[in-house]
């Protein structure tokens, strides 16, 4: 049994792998993450090794203080990785794109992937063919959109995020909702347009907890399962400390 502990910027993420499948998953507010950790070992016995991504690093004297109970690794660019990383500054990759690219190796070999991950922030990443990562972008999300808005302005109004039924706004509100909803989808539609025209045969994986804001006809696009991101993980735990 195997320890997958997805640390983002609001959730913390848990899955308990038995052999190569997942047996059981939960999540809670991340300020809870370490009670949480700490349960689960005591509740499940035989785990043999522990993997975590951290995104915001607040949590690698925790995991510290627990290797003496089995091997844990902490996600970074050090580690064993199964793709070639060309990024021109990889160390300052994070956690969480390492594994979503980890994960697209295991699930589309051979393959031009692009990983488009709508959570805090969306974050594009290509993988070719050749198994070579090239690197991607990022831009705000969705929540990070309306209260930049509201932030930087003095008189619009901190809403909500929700989906626009129609591109032209008819007052403030509708008219926030549609840039940001619209927006982000012209964003991801032309990323994908670029990447079309550049690669022969692409495919594209949605993921992260916002992707299912998005319509379900975006066009050329995959809505990852819901295990991807921990099937990663675990490809990499098993990478590098062995079955």
């Amino acid at each position: 049994m195997y320890l997958i502990v997805d640390l983002g910027n609001t959730l913390a993420k848990f899955f308990l792998f038995k052999k190569d499948k997942c047996d059981i998953k939960q999540k809670v507010a991340v300020e809870k993450f370490d009670v949480t950790v700490k349960s689960l070992i005591s509740n499940y016995s035989g785990i043999k090794g522990l993997i975590y991504s951290d995104v915001s690093k607040r949590a690698g004297d925790f995991f510290e203080r627990l290797s003496a109970l089995f091997p844990i690794i902490g996600v970074n660019s050090q580690l064993l990785l199964p793709f070639e990383n060309s990024y021109e500054s990889p160390n300052s990759l994070g956690s969480d794109r390492i594994v979503l690219v980890a994960a697209a190796c295991k699930n589309y070999p051979n393959t031009n992937v692009l990983i488009i991950d709508l959570g805090s922030c969306i974050t594009y990443d290509f993988l070719d063919a050749d198994n070579i990562y090239h690197g991607g972008g990022i831009s705000p999300g969705f929540e990070m959109r309306y209260k930049s808005l509201n932030h930087y302005t003095g008189n619009l109004p901190l809403l909500e995020v929700k989906k626009a039924e129609n591109p032209m706004g008819k007052n403030t509100d509708q008219a926030i909702h549609s840039g940001i909803y619209y927006g982000i989808i012209d964003e991801i539609n032309g990323r994908i347009e670029y990447y079309n025209n550049k690669y022969d045969s692409l495919t594209v994986l949605l993921t992260g907890g916002d992707a299912n804001k998005l319509p379900k006809t975006l066009k050329n696009s995959i809505f990852a399962h819901s295990n991807f991101l921990a099937e990663g993980m675990f490809h990499l735990l098993k990478l590098n400390i062995g079955p």
